[in-house]
Formats: C-alpha cells, structure tokens, sequence
C-alpha cells in the first residue's frame, strides 16, 4: 500500500516534526547512548520521546521520513546512520528484505514482543514470512468512504455491495452529480479493482491489465476527482459523496466535521471481499550503528501503556493488540479503526513487486485514469 493518511497530518506534521527536533541533541557524553530514529513526523508523541530518555538514558535523534521511496534509496546507498525505521510493509519491506537492508531482530531482547496483534502479524508474513524483520507499529485498511445523507437516496431498490457502489458503471453513474474520488495511487487501486473482477492477484498479464483497463474505463465518466490529498475535506465540506480512501482518512474526515459543526456524516465500510491491509512496522537497518538502542526503544514502544498513548495522539490503529483496552471507548469500540473478527479473517496484504512489474502497474494506471 501506499502511505496512509500521510496528507490529513499535512497542517499538524510541520509541528510535530519541530516538537520532535527537540529531542535532536547536538553533543553526547556517551555516542553509544543514542538511536538514531527515521519516521513519519506524527508517529511519535513528545511525551513519549521524553519517557524513553528519561527511563533508559539514550537519546533520540528524530529524522523525519519524506516518504518511503526517500527512505529505500537512502538505505540502499548505505551508512545512512539509522538505527530504526517504520517501514511500510508492501511493497517497501517485501522486496527489501531479500537486497538485505534489513537486519534479523534479536527477538529475545523484545520481552513485549507478545503483545503484538496475531492478525496484523499474519497479515505481515506476507512480506516477513517468519516475522522475522518487522513488528507492526501502526496499520490501516483500505475501503469506500461515504456521505450517507447524499448516497442512499440515489441507490436502488435492495441490498448493494459498498465496493459495487464505485466499481460497477450503472452504480456509480447515481453518483455522478454528488462526486465521487478514488485514489491516485496504483498499489492501492488495481489490487482492489482486479479483485473485484476476481482475478487471483494483481498480475501484469497482458490479459488481466486489459480487464483491469476495459473496467475502469467504464467508470471513469463518473469519477470527479483521481487523488490521494484533500479528497477526506472534499467529503467532510460535502463537495464530495463516494470515495475509495483509508480508515485513518476517515476519522479526519469525522473530525473535521466534528470541528466545524456541520453535522455531515461519514461512514466507512469494507470491500465485501478482501480487505486491503497497509501496516508500518519497526524495522532496523543492516548497518544500523546502534542496533542496541534500536531493541531498547522497539520493546519500549510495545509497552501496552506506551502504545496506546500513541495510538490515541494519532488516531491509527496500533500494531498492539494489549494497548487496545487501554484506549477510550469511543476509539476502541469504533470499528472502522479496529475492524471486527469477520472483517480481520479478509485482511490481506500485496505481494512484493518486481521493478519491472511496478513500472507497468504504474504505466498502466497512467493510461487507464487519463484516458490515452
């Protein structure tokens, strides 16, 4: 998947990534008293930058991650001097692991290590097949985002699939005038569409792109906007109806209304098949100068109480599955964050890429929402 979320944080990042630039100290009495940190600006409070300095006596330099493209060249060129990165699963961590960017984590130093949520674990064996190299810090799904008010009205008499309300043309043709977005994002798109076409996996099939093609191409007069920023304030001004987004968009999208007093609704629902899964989790580079500190902080951070503190700054799903009782009602209870049993069974989660099949999914996901 794509980063999630990562344009709804796009006023609050500038602050956090200063916040946490305070904690960059210029001298050390001790240079092996240090992790060296590279993440998204919002994913971790000060406060907690702060605990772990005082409890363990390392200091945190906090590097902030442009994206994870930024961060896979950076690794690839080597001696970027970090120590821990939250990387994204797939296809980043995938097809990173085997050109060995990564180091093997001494699980017996990860005491908390049994406090990560079973079914984002399983999820990350898709790319870690032995859980080997990455424990799940925060994750996300991938679903249709939707103004209910403005929606049901226009949809015909009997049960619809919320999926079939973007990808099937006489569905999504009713929404047309209300404005419906979907995702400038290819990994993100083409796997949920050439699921909903029930094809096995997202191929580059000569074949399997064409249907892929052919189908979009169908809904394409009825989509207003392709773009993965603003789209969640389209839907919470009520410029927008219909959108394919991510759950942690959607609760910005709740609370932007929530904010202005408007009293729009947004709800999210899942694809009736499988659920797409993103997942950034903890991961240390091969030559990490501190893997040490690296281990110290990973097990800090799954502290239940530490976790949650984090997952409740943010509003992401944590990767904890013993932080979750420790969250608030309202953020616990609420399943477009953490999705019932049901849902958890469909997760699933993109294969690692090859270049050349990347640089095809992406020429073919030019083609198919310009229209050339």
């Amino acid at each position: 998947m794509a980063a999630p979320a990562r344009a709804a944080f796009s006023g609050l990042a500038p602050l956090l990534a200063l916040a946490a630039a305070a904690f960059v100290p210029t001298a050390h009495a001790d240079p092996s008293r240090v992790v060296n940190i590279y993440s998204w600006a919002e994913y971790f409070p000060p406060s907690i930058l702060r605990k772990f300095e005082a409890e363990t006596g390392i200091k945190v330099n906090y590097s902030v991650m442009d994206s994870n493209d930024v961060m896979e060249t950076t690794l690839s060129a080597g001696h970027s001097g970090f120590d821990l990165v939250t990387v994204n699963a797939s296809p980043h961590l995938g097809r990173e692991i085997p050109k060995h960017l990564w180091q093997k984590l001494d699980k017996s130093r990860l005491k908390n290590l049994g406090n990560a949520d079973p079914s984002v674990m399983k999820a990350l064996r898709r790319v870690d097949p032995g859980n080997d190299f990455a424990i799940p810090w925060m994750w996300g799904t991938l679903g249709v985002m939707y103004n209910p008010d403005l929606v049901r009205p226009r949809l015909p008499p009997g049960p619809v699939r919320a999926i079939d309300m973007v990808f099937r043309p006489d569905l999504v043709a009713r929404f047309k005038d209300c404005g419906v977005t979907v995702l400038d994002a290819w990994v993100d798109m083409l796997p949920m569409l050439s699921a909903w076409l029930g094809q096995p996996e997202l191929s580059a099939d000569p074949r399997s792109l064409a249907a892929l093609a052919a189908a979009y191409k169908a809904i394409r007069p009825s989509i207003r906007r392709v773009t993965t920023s603003g789209y969640y304030q389209q839907l919470a001004e009520g410029e927008s109806c219909l959108a394919i987004g991510y759950s942690g968009d959607a609760m910005v999208a709740r609370r932007l209304v929530a904010e202005a007093g408007s009293g729009i609704k947004i709800e999210y629902a899942y694809p009736e098949g499988t659920v797409d899964i993103f997942v950034d989790s903890f991961a240390i580079p091969a030559d990490a100068p501190h893997p040490d500190a690296a281990h110290v902080f990973i097990d800090f951070a799954m502290r239940p109480e530490i976790a949650a503190e984090a997952a409740a700054y943010i509003g992401f799903a944590s990767g904890n599955a013993a932080a979750i009782p420790l969250l608030e009602e309202s953020m616990r209870n609420n399943p477009a964050i953490y999705p019932p049993a049901a849902v958890r069974e469909r997760f699933s989660m993109g294969r690692p890429y090859t270049l050349d099949e990347e640089r095809t999914f992406a020429r073919a996901w030019l083609r198919m929402k310009t229209g050339h």
